[in-house]
């Protein structure tokens, strides 16, 4: 074992239920069958501490977590990125947690709010 495998430090994966109902609908009814496998690969990365996407925002309250924006492409549809996924996560680094909170299709949604990221956000922290 090497001393970078010793240091790595692993993160654990959940996911809110508004993702998985999401994803459930995209592979069903959208035929988008791509897609557990992109969220497998993704959740590789998550679980080894690499946080792909741009973070958007940091909250401190009422526990420290970095917010991202993922953007994936839907191979599905030859839409490449811009008309991809969107996956919103947070990153609660003093827990070595990562949740994937969102996941909408650029097609159908041009965006989410602050106001619904927060609540999903904070419902998930009170049940900590």
């Amino acid at each position: 074992m090497s001393s970078n495998d010793r240091d790595t430090v692993f993160y654990e994966i959940e996911t809110l239920e508004d993702l998985d109902k999401n994803v459930e609908r995209f592979v069903k009814k959208k035929s988008f069958k791509s897609l557990p496998n992109q969220l497998e690969e993704l959740q590789l990365k998550l679980i080894n501490g690499e946080f792909p996407g741009d973070r958007i925002r940091h909250r401190d309250e009422p526990e420290p977590v970095d917010v991202y924006k993922l953007r994936l492409p839907n191979p599905d549809t030859n839409a490449g990125k811009s008309n991809g996924y969107r996956i919103i996560y947070i990153v609660v680094t003093e827990r070595r947690i990562v949740v994937l909170l969102t996941i909408y299709y650029k097609k159908e949604q041009e965006s989410v709010t602050d106001t619904y990221v927060n609540g999903l956000i904070d419902g998930y922290l009170m049940g900590l």
